[in-house]
């Protein structure tokens, strides 16, 4: 696989996440694991350790902030 390749699953377990309403949040974290798992070895296969540690730190983020908040850094939103 190549480097784009393995960045757009990236992008795409982002995006699973960020546009996931609440009824499917955590199907949507479930498909972003899987799909950042996915990136994760394909990086590693490839010897591409900047894009390992890309997977890992979208996988650590999604534990943090946990199916409701972002990807990206953001902390998660408080809803009543």
């Amino acid at each position: 696989m190549e480097p784009n390749e393995i960045f757009q699953l990236i992008i795409k377990a982002d995006e699973a996440v960020k546009y996931a309403t609440e009824a499917k949040a955590a199907a949507r974290a479930h498909q972003a694991r899987e799909l950042l798992n996915r990136a994760r070895r394909e990086a590693a296969a490839i010897g591409n350790h900047a894009l390992v540690e890309q997977a890992a730190r979208r996988l650590a983020d999604l534990d943090s902030f946990g199916a409701s908040g972002g990807l990206s850094g953001d902390p998660p939103v408080d809803r009543p």
